[in-house]
């Protein structure tokens, strides 16, 4: 917060110098050794304005302007006016609670939440002392002692140390994303003059415009838990659009406010012949875990309890993991029409759909391995402006695919 309130009433006004007009942006920083970033506006992919509690207080404003190849941020005050930005309407659609919470839900990942727990614990410690810390590892003990009771109670064994560990991570998790839906809410999405505006939060104030035909693809992303609800969120640029909408809601928005109609026709999609490719990491791993814990069965190491339980997460994580990849190839297809490409592929835990406009289309790869060759199958991958590359894996391979998904010019 201090480092804000430096960067804005202090060193901004020595260091930094704005310059707006409704083509160019220009900032120029130094005081010895000057550097002067002139950006186009038709360069310009997304504006973020950020306006924390301490900014908020002292009436300033963070912006950061973002292009294909990188950006740069500076602080304004409320009432220096940036020309290009068009002025709020107030017609805008709004998220309900339960959609936003539903976004908070998918949009969390938990390795970003051990990681900001684990430095609220150390911060924790650092200010109210040790015996806060030591209170807040005991209350964590002692839940993992309950979660030992409960499991114990089914008949399932698990170290202390596993449980630990599981009440960290959900506690981490939790933490991630009570923050993540407390940043959602009043959110509302609304297009003026060329832009696409969202705006959410509560004590930090969000703001993002993105150029509407500087668009290089809208995203769905889905989860197993989205798929069983029906509704997923949108991005563009890394921005969330909007939370958990329908299939046919989503297809509206992407219409309307994005100019990107979701293709139709021409689909082709992953036979399911092509199971076993797409499921192979997965099932891999789950074999050398079976291999593993069967080994312990046999040789009784030392500390077998905790490699067994161990062991077990692995191959249920594992089978998890196999099962997930096999719905996913399920909804996994590529089409095209319209001058706009729709590839809805794999890419971790999640499957994401992609809406590509062909003028944002870099080139087009039709690969195929020496396993592809003989099974008739190839992989499709989509490179856009930015450095983005979508790709789609096992589809059938014939002469016309990769014409198929070459935009024209």
């Amino acid at each position: 917060m201090s480092v804000e309130f430096l960067l804005y009433f202090v060193l901004r006004r020595i260091f930094v110098r704005t310059e707006f007009s409704r083509e160019m942006i220009t900032v120029t920083r130094g005081l010895i050794f000057r550097r002067r970033y002139d950006i186009p506006l038709s360069a310009v992919t997304k504006i973020e304005i950020r306006r924390t509690p301490v900014i908020r207080l002292f009436r300033g404003r963070r912006v950061e302007v973002s292009t294909l190849s990188g950006g740069v941020y500076f602080y304004l005050h409320i009432r220096e006016e940036m020309p290009f930005l068009p002025e709020y309407s107030g017609a805008s659609v709004r998220a309900k609670p339960i959609q936003s919470a539903a976004g908070a839900f998918v949009d969390t990942r938990a390795l970003s939440g051990v990681v900001t727990f684990a430095l609220l614990l150390n911060r924790t410690g650092s200010v109210f002392g040790s015996d806060s810390f030591s209170r807040i590892m005991s209350a964590m003990l002692g839940a993992a002692e309950e979660v030992q009771k409960v499991l114990g109670a089914l008949h399932i064994g698990v170290p202390r140390v596993t449980a630990l560990a599981a009440v960290f991570v959900s506690a981490a998790w939790l933490l991630a994303f009570v923050r993540k839906a407390v940043g959602m809410m009043r959110f509302r999405l609304s297009c003026e003059g060329g832009f696409i505006t969202v705006r959410h939060g509560v004590f930090t104030l969000y703001e993002y415009r993105l150029v509407r035909n500087n668009l290089t693809a809208c995203l769905r992303c889905d989860t197993l838990t989205t798929l069983a609800l029906g509704c997923a969120s949108l991005y563009a640029h890394d921005v969330l659009i909007f939370p958990a909408l329908r299939r046919r809601a989503a297809d509206r928005l992407l219409t309307k406010m994005c100019g990107l109609p979701p293709p139709q026709e021409n689909r082709v999609k992953p036979p399911f012949s092509a199971l076993f490719g797409h499921c192979a990491a997965p099932l891999g791993w789950l074999a050398v875990f079976a291999g593993a814990l069967l080994l312990t069965f046999i040789a009784e190491p030392i500390a077998a309890d905790l490699i067994q339980s161990l062991l077990w997460s692995g191959a249920v994580i594992s089978l998890w993991y196999a099962a997930t990849y096999a719905v996913y190839m399920r909804k996994s297809m590529a089409a095209r029409s319209g001058g706009v490409t729709g590839l809805a592929f794999r890419r971790g835990a999640r499957l994401y759909t992609a809406v590509i406009p062909d003028r944002k289309t870099v080139y087009t790869v039709t690969g195929r391995n020496i396993f592809q060759r003989f099974s008739g199958m190839c992989d499709i991958t989509i490179a856009c402006a930015g450095r983005k590359r979508y790709k789609l894996r096992n589809v059938p391979y014939y002469r016309e695919i990769s014409e198929m998904f070459t935009p024209e010019r």
